[in-house]
């Protein structure tokens, strides 16, 4: 009798789940939606705010190249 009515009850826990799980697939993905714009978002702030530091990065660079102490190496013997 207790064998029965556990899987009696684990039985309509298993339907019930797979009917619920079928109807949340088809509802609307919010929450996805939210995300990815939210991503979306915070992706362009990142791209706003690395472009300037690169632009400085590679001034930094040709910078440095162009002012070196290359006539320090020439004199010294290192």
């Amino acid at each position: 009798m207790l064998k029965k009515s556990i899987i009696l009850i684990y039985g309509l826990f298993l339907f019930t789940l797979i009917i619920l799980i079928e109807n949340t697939f088809a509802g609307d993905p919010k929450l996805v939606n939210t995300l990815n714009n939210a991503f979306q978002k915070v992706e362009s702030y990142i791209i706003k705010l690395s472009t300037p530091a690169a632009g400085v990065a590679v001034g930094t660079g040709v910078l440095m190249k162009k002012f070196s102490f290359r006539w320090w190496r020439k004199n010294t013997n290192i």
